[in-house]
């Protein structure tokens, strides 16, 4: 049987931890949360803990987007959009080269439009037009998944006549999302 203390300080451990849990439902993340003594409890304490840091975490990305997108929002020409777009999802994924790119109406060519990039010298000029036929691109359009590149060296070696990933690699580029 568990003597009065015990019982007292348990007590008060859920009625803490009953605060931080509503604390965390109204938007209160940076909530103390003190474990107290290493029992079972402490394990619900614990992953209250780790329920707070990711609430936060989740908020602060929130955050970052929202600002994004209203920044996008203001935007009238979209090179004002992928300027914000460069400049603002940094935080939330680093890169050293943003490109944005069109097709023609027939949806045939691929047109370079717009680009950033930490590079001393864009290679890839805007204008650069392509066929979209037998492209990687047609396959990233067609599946609607994305491509992840991890080493743009070795894909230019299986696919010596990518020239845009030629011009890229050229750039000091090293992987690529499309």
């Amino acid at each position: 049987m568990l003597d009065q203390k015990v019982v007292a300080d348990m007590d008060e451990r859920i009625q803490k931890f009953r605060d931080v849990a509503l604390a965390l439902s109204e938007g209160r993340h940076g909530v103390e949360i003190e474990v107290g003594e290493r029992d079972e409890l402490a394990h619900l304490g614990e992953a209250l803990r780790v329920l707070a840091r990711s609430m936060q975490a989740t908020a602060e990305r929130s955050a970052v987007l929202a600002d994004i997108t209203q920044k996008i929002n203001q935007g009238l020409m979209i090179e004002d959009v992928l300027d914000q777009v460069y400049e603002a999802f940094f935080e939330l994924i680093p890169y050293d080269r943003i490109g944005f790119a069109l097709l023609d109406e027939g949806k045939r060519v691929v047109r370079a439009h717009w680009a950033r990039t930490e590079a001393k010298e864009i290679r890839l000029p805007l204008g650069y037009q392509a066929p979209l036929a037998g492209s990687s691109l047609e396959k990233v359009m067609e599946t609607g998944q994305p491509r992840i590149l991890n080493d743009l060296e070795a894909y230019l070696e299986d696919n010596p006549r990518s020239e845009s990933t030629r011009l890229i690699v050229e750039e000091g580029m090293r992987s690529s999302l499309t």
